[in-house]
């Protein structure tokens, strides 16, 4: 680039170097613009797709974020560094108001119905065996689902999930936002989540963040991020496909449409 701007007549040299100051500073800077970040104080990447199309969806390494010093929006409430972030977003076509979707998302005791394909296996694949709210984060004694009502900000409960891989595992979640247009819920692990004997993520290192808010009549978007942080593994951060249809497939189930529908994200 140099090269060039040199040959352009009578280019003066304070100008060639502001020029160049200016063309080292947008390269992060674009690429800052491909980074993701949730439906709070910016306009979301990515974007919600079509309301009759596939959900739109962004995976970023480590690496990819250290480079640009990509740093978790505020709202996220995430410390310290990511082996991995995957964001999904898309937009529901669905007449349910805020507390019929937040009872179907704190149905936790159906969670098992919901499919994800697993790309190593090639199969679809229960999200969990078995699944149930928890009367406290040691995820002993269960309890019925949760109810609208029950979502409080700042209210903290407990489910665990049981998987094939995963053993038992007990996840918090928390309300942080609410009102009859938009509600943020983050979850993430409360115990270590261990595959084939090793751990996978210590306790709070499998964290995630969902956004809900009214776009229109019948329409709402949904948006859902997660991230592997420091405290994993990175064998477990480098599974993409298993972090991107499990995103889908709660994206489905919240849109109410079967969650096994082909073709997978992930393939």
């Amino acid at each position: 680039m140099a090269s060039q701007l040199r040959r352009i007549p009578g280019l003066h040299g304070r100008v060639l170097r502001k020029l160049l100051a200016l063309a080292i500073l947008a390269a992060p800077a674009a690429a800052q613009a491909e980074m993701p970040h949730p439906p709070c104080g910016a306009i979301p990447v990515p974007l919600h797709g079509t309301a009759d199309g596939r959900p739109s969806v962004i995976v970023r390494a480590g690496t990819d974020l250290r480079h640009t010093g990509w740093q978790p929006p505020s709202c996220l409430a995430w410390s310290g560094d990511s082996r991995l972030v995957v964001a999904l977003a898309g937009q529901l076509q669905s007449a349910l108001s805020m507390d019929q979707l937040l009872m179907r998302l704190g149905a936790v005791s159906a969670y098992p119905s919901i499919k994800y394909w697993s790309a190593g296996r090639r199969q679809w694949r229960p999200l969990a065996l078995e699944a149930a709210v928890t009367e406290g984060p040691a995820g002993r004694e269960t309890r019925p689902d949760l109810a609208p009502e029950q979502f409080v900000a700042g209210r903290d409960h407990y489910y665990f999930e049981r998987g094939s891989d995963t053993g038992r595992t007990v996840h918090r979640l928390r309300l942080r936002e609410r009102s009859a247009d938009r509600a943020v819920i983050s979850i993430e692990n409360q115990s270590p989540i261990r595959i084939a004997g090793f751990t996978a993520f210590e306790p709070g290192a499998l964290q995630s963040v969902i956004f809900l808010e009214r776009r229109g009549l019948g329409l709402w978007s949904f948006y859902e991020i997660t991230r592997a942080g420091e405290a994993s593994s990175a064998l477990a951060a480098r599974r993409e496909g298993s972090f991107v249809n499990r995103l889908a497939a709660f994206y489905r189930y919240m849109a109410g449409v079967p969650t096994d529908l082909d073709p997978p994200m992930v393939p």
